[in-house]
């Protein structure tokens, strides 16, 4: 008998410590942000949590699921969650609520700050069924409204389209991501006129955007001359590069990741992962990367460091603590503090890192 329970024992132990019984992540509905100033990343590239940063606001206004965060001209926090009763929350740099309203996007995910006219206006897409895009003002009026766009035959009904983020070119111009929908990439003038669309199930190999793959994305200007369209594939864990009349041009797949975001700050590119197991694990904690211009990681912010093999091959990226959960949104202020809106995260904040001196 004690034989016998020894032999048990050992073949617990064994189970509760092996890899393939990996310690189960924390629930959503149990999440609660760190408590103390951890330090993420790494090298110049390292950020101290603000603990408690804007919490104080919890008790008067509650949150849907955070989605996305920027900085206007004035150094105010505009944080967009989906909300029924107020899907954009406007705060200072203290974390202070300024304002709160927008009853017109329960399912708001993207946003996007734009300078038009000497004003900045917002645009906002909801990714509800029969989604639409919203031009507003700073303070919330809709300037105007698009639905899908049946003008490009690609849609059998209005409830098709759900629109996850919008992209901007200088002269007004700009792309609407159906990440939620058709996985087309729309584009329209600055008047809202539709104009063309690739993705989807247009073109062939490559050129192609499979479902649960276009979410968010960027235009890069860089090269002035000839700027280019970078889109975030989610749950395909890669990133493609599109020419702005929509023809394919790279992929680069990115293992161990759920891309949100393309994110463009002081000569870098920055992308916030979902999680490093999704939608598998829906509790994985998610990170964020950080990419030269030549599309290498040289940082993961509460992920492990980024690993490359002899040939230049990136292994398998995870998170390293479960410091986020479910980073979606992320912003840069002046002064390269970072600010990090999550999904699916109980409720919670927006977190603030403040930037770290190398």
């Amino acid at each position: 008998l004690s034989l016998l329970l020894l032999t048990l024992l050992i073949f617990t132990s064994r189970c509760l410590f092996s890899h393939d019984h990996p310690t189960p992540h924390t629930e959503a509905s149990s999440y609660s942000a760190p408590s103390t100033p951890v330090i993420i990343g790494e090298g110049e590239f390292r950020y101290q949590l603000v603990p408690g940063w804007a919490d104080e606001n919890a008790a008067t206004h509650a949150l849907g699921h955070g989605h996305a965060i920027a900085e206007d001209s004035t150094g105010r926090i505009l944080f967009l969650n989906a909300s029924a009763e107020h899907c954009m929350i406007i705060l200072d740099k203290q974390g202070k609520l300024l304002d709160a309203w927008g009853t017109f996007a329960p399912g708001a995910h993207g946003l996007a700050i734009v300078k038009e006219d000497g004003r900045e206006v917002l645009f906002i897409t909801d990714n509800s069924n029969n989604g639409k895009v919203f031009k507003t003002t700073l303070e919330g009026e809709i300037l105007m409204t698009l639905s899908y766009p049946e003008a490009s035959g690609l849609y059998k009904s209005a409830a098709d389209f759900r629109p996850s983020e919008t992209m901007h070119l200088p002269n007004g111009d700009f792309y609407v991501i159906d990440g939620y929908g058709k996985d087309y990439i729309h584009h329209y003038n600055a008047e809202g006129t539709y104009l063309s669309s690739f993705g989807g199930d247009i073109g062939k190999g490559e050129a192609r955007l499979e479902h649960w793959g276009p979410h968010g994305g960027g235009i890069d200007m860089k090269d002035t001359a000839s700027p280019d369209i970078i889109l975030a594939l989610s749950d395909r864990n890669r990133i493609k590069r599109f020419t702005l009349g929509g023809d394919w041009l790279s992929t680069l797949v990115l293992p161990g990741s759920n891309p949100r975001d393309i994110v463009f700050h002081r000569d870098h590119i920055v992308i916030p992962h979902l999680g490093d197991d999704w939608p598998k694990d829906r509790n994985a904690a998610g990170y964020i990367s950080i990419l030269d211009r030549d599309f290498k990681v040289i940082a993961n912010l509460g992920g492990n460091p980024p690993v490359y093999d002899e040939n230049g091959h990136l292994q398998t990226m995870t998170h390293s603590a479960h410091i986020f959960h479910h980073p979606h949104g992320i912003c840069f202020d002046r002064a390269g503090n970072l600010y990090v809106a999550q999904f699916a995260s109980n409720g919670t904040w927006p977190l603030k890192f403040k930037k770290l001196q190398p």
